[in-house]
């Protein structure tokens, strides 16, 4: 099993898609255009090197973000394991 290291990042970026989550029962999987990653204090920023890359993460349903495909967003976010993100509430 792969661990990694407990990390916090801001994003800030378009969401450009939007869809369940097949997994996770009450989650969406957003597919985010990243134009920045800015640090929150005191935690590694795993998100700085997805700078003008399109990824995945993984949202309440009920979030605001859920709800928010095509607009600009400002996520916090954390990555849990390889290829896997989830945006904090």
């Amino acid at each position: 099993m792969v661990q990694i290291v407990e990390n916090h990042a801001e994003i800030s970026g378009t969401i450009i898609g939007s869809a369940p989550d097949p997994e996770l029962p009450g989650f969406v999987v957003l597919t985010i255009r990243v134009d920045g990653a800015h640090d929150v204090e005191g935690s590694p920023n795993l998100f700085c090197h997805d700078i003008g890359q399109t990824i995945h993460v993984h949202a309440r349903s009920d979030s605001a973000a859920a709800t928010a495909e095509g607009n600009s967003v400002r996520l916090r976010v954390k990555k849990v394991g390889p290829g896997r993100s989830f945006a904090e509430e």
